[in-house]
């Protein structure tokens, strides 16, 4: 296993690069062009008046860490469209936690919220499987087998 990760190191680091701008980039998207106040307005009082950013560092780092073992790894050696469905099925799990927790024990969480950002996280685990899948895939063909 060891002689497989150094071999597809460049790979890798690329597929992981490739995750975390995408899951970076269009949740900025998201946060600022799509979705504008939209939050802000909905949710009021739950937010905090200055926003702590460190947690959505370590959440990137993990969730993209997952997204490429259990989409990108897992599907490595299969079409793209595998690594797709299966960051869609994480994003179906980890988000529909997150917001029907959030539902479940808020009194201010709103259901609207809850089910916009679930269909969200589907979409943007599945295009961030993508593009790793897409970055190993870039350097894995051109690497001698």
């Amino acid at each position: 296993m060891l002689n497989n990760m150094v071999k597809f190191f460049p790979s890798i680091v690329l597929s992981i690069a490739a995750i975390l701008l995408c899951l970076g980039g269009l949740d900025f998207l998201w946060f600022s062009v799509i979705s504008g106040d939209w939050y802000s307005m909905q949710m009021g009082s739950l937010m905090r008046e200055t926003l702590i950013v460190w947690p959505w560092g370590v959440f990137y780092l993990m969730y993209g860490g997952v997204v490429f073992v259990l989409a990108v790894v897992a599907n490595r050696d299969k079409p793209l469209y595998y690594a797709a469905i299966d960051g869609a099925l994480l994003g179906l799990a980890s988000y529909g936690a997150y917001n029907l927790t959030n539902y479940s024990i808020l009194a201010g969480f709103p259901l609207t919220i809850a089910l916009i950002d679930w269909a969200w996280g589907i979409f943007l685990t599945a295009a961030s499987a993508a593009c790793g899948w897409i970055g190993f895939q870039s350097i894995r063909k051109r690497e001698p087998q």
